[in-house]
């Protein structure tokens, strides 16, 4: 296409020369209701290529009414013909650049989308890999459920409690007294000084009262602390999947409870299972809840409970 447009362009100023009588001539030529020049018959000729001028275009010589139209004219009608096909030659070249335009911003657009698809399918498989892990999903946690959490003030456990605290950012940890021959003690049921009172459906900033009459503000939020540990609870799966692993045949029901520090991070985790409130599945749960993103608050701690089942019991 670029030689054949070359080609034209030699083409045209070869044949650009007029008669030598038209060439020199002065012409005027209209344009709607105007009449304008004059120019040199070549000028003329110029124009026509330059698509300024048409076969349409009526011309005169000064001082002559009549006008004449310029492809019924024997000098001009040849430059034109040649004026024409340059036009359409030009036209063609400009629909075809415009295709190639068009081809390239869809292409574009394509891959922009691909990749897009691309990246969200990553993520998607990359938080699919983190919680089931590399094998077969649904199917591998399916001896494993867990209840709806409850979320109520932390409160610190009795002395004569068996409950083991694995503190983070330098807080101590807490080591119970047991007497020798002791059986181990369920932590005490977390909740306020009015638990008596008619049960009512928790919302942030409700006011609890301590048990000497003080009141005491609640800044977590339970909505949004339900939201990341429904979003997150089956991260927990992993550790008590090898825990099963560690014990073939352990089938039994395990409730956790775990507080939220102030800055969001859980501090504190107990494992209500005789056989496993210490060891591996603790320190893999609390591990696991130390990533879970709680947002940081203020005033008293939230305590959150679970409970998981582990295997087909019975």
């Amino acid at each position: 296409m670029a030689r054949r447009d070359k080609d034209t362009a030699c083409c045209m100023a070869a044949g650009h020369e007029l008669e030598a009588g038209l060439s020199e001539e002065q012409w005027l030529f209209r344009q709607g209701d105007l009449v304008l020049g004059p120019l040199s018959g070549q000028q003329l000729v110029e124009k026509l290529y330059t698509g300024e001028l048409t076969g349409d275009t009526l011309v005169a010589p000064p001082g002559v009414r009549d006008f004449q139209r310029l492809d019924g004219m024997e000098g001009f009608r040849v430059h034109v013909a040649r004026a024409a096909a340059k036009m359409r030659v030009d036209a063609e070249m400009r629909l075809v650049n415009e295709r190639k335009r068009r081809k390239r911003t869809l292409l574009g657009s394509g891959l922009g989308v691909v990749t897009l698809v691309l990246v969200g399918l990553a993520v998607w498989a990359g938080r699919q890999f983190a919680v089931h892990g590399p094998g077969d999903g649904e199917d591998e946690y399916a001896d494993i459920s867990v209840e709806m959490p409850t979320i109520t003030l932390a409160q610190a456990p009795s002395e004569d409690e068996d409950l083991i605290a694995y503190p983070t950012q330098g807080a101590p940890g807490r080591t119970p007294d047991k007497a020798p021959g002791s059986s181990p003690a369920k932590p005490a049921a977390v909740a306020s000084a009015a638990a008596a009172a008619p049960p009512k459906k928790p919302r942030p900033g409700s006011v609890s009262t301590e048990p000497d009459g003080l009141d005491m503000g609640i800044s977590f939020d339970q909505g949004a602390i339900n939201k990341v540990v429904a979003t997150n609870q089956r991260t927990l799966f992993r550790c008590f999947k090898e825990e099963a692993e560690r014990r073939p045949g352990f089938a039994a029901k395990v409730p956790i409870e775990f507080v939220i520090g102030n800055d969001g991070r859980v501090n504190k985790l107990w494992v209500d299972h005789p056989q496993l409130k210490d060891g591996a599945l603790h320190k893999c749960l609390l591990g696991e809840l130390q990533r879970w993103p709680f947002k940081p608050y203020k005033g008293s701690l939230a305590s959150v409970g679970l409970s998981f089942t582990v295997g087909k019991k019975g």
